[in-house]
């Protein structure tokens, strides 16, 4: 018998905005533009032949109600495989892997690929003292959306491995330090 988590004793964001909150320092990869930049993958502010699909630059899911003006980019969109893989990080090191599928939300094993590494070396290069798990949109090798938090609800997850991951992940800390409140502490150990 598999043994769920009990979610309740752990600090998983909700949303985007809660993560936003939480990760100041990676505000920037909610900016659809500034992701496409880092990866020198062309876009444009005007729609244009070569670049025709329009994309929300800043997208933030939040079961909140919140007033936002969206702003667009337009891009190609890579016609190759899509998937998403949750990447479980402590300290800027990968400790699990695993991918998605989109359409059915069924988990497969680990590819080892231009994927992986491509999200190797995102980590590697911009994620150095993170500790959270990230969920990033790929089509081909290209990374199109990451969101800091995981996608699969937690509460369903049956996969001892990513228990235990998320366990030392999220663990809600309850001491104070020199006065510091939890979201300070996290913020500090995690930047």
């Amino acid at each position: 018998m598999h043994k769920k988590p009990d979610t309740q004793e752990l600090n998983i964001p909700k949303d985007d905005i809660e993560c936003w909150d939480r990760y100041p320092k990676h505000h920037w990869v909610y900016d659809l533009s500034r992701l496409l930049d880092a990866q020198n993958i062309k876009w444009s502010p005007y729609d244009n032949n070569v670049l025709p699909d329009r994309e929300l630059n800043i997208d933030m899911i939040s079961r909140k109600i919140l007033i936002r003006q969206p702003g667009y980019i337009y891009t190609k969109k890579p016609e190759d495989q899509h998937m998403y893989t949750e990447l479980y990080i402590i300290k800027g090191d990968i400790k699990f892997i695993r991918h998605i599928d989109p359409i059915t939300n069924n988990v497969f094993g680990s590819l080892i690929g231009e994927v992986e590494l491509r999200l190797n070396a995102f980590i590697t290069l911009y994620f150095q003292k993170f500790t959270g798990v990230i969920t990033a949109e790929t089509y081909a090798n290209e990374i199109f959306r990451i969101r800091l938090r995981p996608l699969i609800d937690i509460a369903n997850e049956t996969n001892q491995e990513v228990i235990k991951l998320i366990k030392r992940i999220y663990k809600r800390t309850d001491i104070t330090l020199s006065g510091l409140t939890d979201r300070v502490l996290h913020e500090t150990l995690t930047s």
